[in-house]
């Protein structure tokens, strides 16, 4: 009779902590719930398989979720890891995760700034690296360098941006550029703005060049957009209009993104146009327009 007893105690007891370790392990686990509307869960298993749904229905040892497949069952012990996210970022069963290259398009920036914290290191036509980094929530700062073989006299320049929403789908930028360029110092203020989605939008800016002699009478101006067709893949437009005193100019470039999470590269071309229109030539003829095509390509590793 005493070790039927001893025998029933201590099934009692493993019983017991299996249900306490059940619930050290249901409480280990974040969101573990049933998320508010408009919001969906991708539920990592152990197995290294994701769900992408929502879960309606907790019990003790299992969970019931809904995806686009259907209901299923899942037990609790084989959950490794819920994060929730919009749905809006679901598309397609398919989550898409926060385009990480929504401060830039190709060469110039759009009016979003990086979060505290947040930055990233680019590389553009591979001589001429860069650094940006978020200092608060609406302020960055981005700067670099050329690094040109057989050059003395590389470039040096600091960009500075101070930006805000000014709507759902708006946001508005100052941005004040300093080139350090043979010896002397350029400057280029400038005002932009993005409007839409991080997704699809288009941003336009329009700014002024002056160095610590001279203000240029024109303001330059800049156009582009940006489309992600995929979760993977974005088409980039950017265009630059160039005012001059004896003539003008525009720079269109334009070109796919792939890209990640942390990494990016942006490779097409560009175009420029001279319009030469007040310029002439050793004999005294007006010169012709030039037209160049430029080959592009960029590196991007955010953090």
């Amino acid at each position: 009779m005493h070790r039927v007893t001893k025998r029933l105690l201590m099934a009692a007891g493993m019983v017991c902590l299996a249900f306490v370790l059940a619930g050290f392990a249901n409480a280990e686990i974040k969101n573990l719930r049933v998320p508010p509307e408009g919001t969906k869960q991708m539920i990592a298993l152990q197995g290294g398989t994701t769900l992408m749904g929502r879960i309606t229905k907790v019990g003790e040892t299992e969970v019931t979720v809904q995806t686009d497949l259907g209901e299923m069952t899942v037990a609790i012990a084989k959950i490794k890891e819920i994060t929730e996210v919009s749905a809006s970022s679901v598309k397609g069963g398919e989550y898409w995760f926060r385009n990480p290259n929504r401060t830039r398009l190709l060469v110039g920036p759009t009016a979003r700034t990086l979060e505290t914290g947040k930055g990233y290191f680019y590389d553009l036509w591979i001589f001429f690296p860069g650094l940006s980094f978020g200092i608060t929530d609406n302020i960055m700062i981005s700067g670099g360098a050329s690094l040109i073989p057989g050059i003395d006299d590389q470039m040096f320049y600091l960009m500075p941006k101070i930006g805000f929403k000014a709507g759902k789908n708006l946001d508005l930028a100052g941005t004040l550029a300093a080139f350090r360029l043979w010896h002397s110092t350029f400057y280029l203020g400038m005002g932009n703005l993005t409007y839409g989605t991080d997704d699809l939008s288009v941003s336009a800016g329009l700014g002024l060049a002056f160095t610590d002699e001279a203000i240029a009478d024109q303001p330059a101006a800049m156009l582009g957009g940006e489309y992600r067709f995929t979760r993977l893949t974005a088409f980039v437009v950017e265009s630059w209009f160039l005012p001059g005193d004896a003539d003008e100019g525009a720079i269109a470039f334009g070109g796919m993104r792939l890209f990640g999470e942390q990494i990016a590269i942006d490779f097409g071309f560009g175009l420029s146009y001279d319009s030469n229109s007040e310029e002439v030539d050793y004999y005294g003829d007006p010169e012709e327009s030039e037209t160049q095509v430029i080959p592009y390509v960029d590196f991007v590793w955010n953090f």
